[in-house]
Parts: C-alpha cells; sequence; structure tokens
C-alpha cells in the first residue's frame, strides 16, 4: 500500500490552522503549532492509504486539502510505495517523492486492485 506523509511547504504560524489540525489530527496545540513552523520539514500527517479504515482516512485526507486549499497554504505530499522506506527519502531532496494535491486525489479515488495504477505511480 502507498504511504503518504503531509506538511506545509511554508512556515504557518495561524492559530486557525493549529487548531484543525489538533481536532481533526488529535496532535497537542503546541506540537501542532511547532510542526506547522517547521513548514516542509514539520509532518503533521502519516498514513498507510488502503487499509482497514480507508474510508475514513480517505475522508480526513480530502477535508484537509480542501481546508489548506482554502487558506492558500501550499502542501508539501510526499509518497512511497509499500516496499519502500521512510528511512529512503532524502531530507534535501524530496523531488523524487513529491506528489500534487491533485495526484493524491487520484490515489483516494483508485482502488488498490483498479485499474488506476497509473495513479499509483505518480
Amino acid at each position: 500500500m502507498a504511504q503518504i506523509t503531509i506538511s506545509c511547504s511554508i512556515p504557518v504560524d495561524d492559530e486557525v490552522v493549529s487548531e484543525f489540525l489538533h481536532k481533526y489530527v488529535v496532535h497537542s496545540r503546541l506540537g501542532v503549532a511547532r510542526k506547522l513552523r517547521m513548514g516542509e520539514k514539520g509532518c503533521f500527517y502519516t498514513c498507510s492509504l488502503y487499509q482497514d479504515e480507508y474510508a475514513k482516512v480517505s475522508r480526513l485526507i480530502r477535508r484537509m486539502l480542501a481546508f489548506f486549499e482554502s487558506k492558500d497554504i501550499p502542501l508539501t505530499i510526499l509518497k512511497i510505495g509499500a516496499q519502500d522506506s521512510w528511512d529512503e527519502v532524502d531530507s534535501k531532496q524530496r523531488d523524487p517523492w513529491k506528489i500534487s494535491p491533485q495526484a493524491l486525489l487520484a490515489l483516494l479515488d483508485a482502488t488498490p486492485d483498479g485499474d488506476v495504477q497509473a495513479a499509483l505511480s505518480t
């Protein structure tokens, strides 16, 4: 199963954003605020797609993408494959693992055994 992480592409210091993430990602307010101020290095959400709670995860990710888009806050989304490890991701050169919010939505619309293999390799 594909695995993703989400962080803000830029440092963010906004109480409304912190409160949103505190509510949906269940981190402490201080922890969320600290991760947001870290920008791209402050990953606030990580998950594997297509597991038991896929419907719940999909709804949460869609909610997050819509929220950050409404705030004009760019996101950095990294995706690795099921056989990959986050240790392989170079923190200084993340481009090979970056995907756009649209590509993530395509992943969410795909099924692991479906015909949308192109979305999984984006």
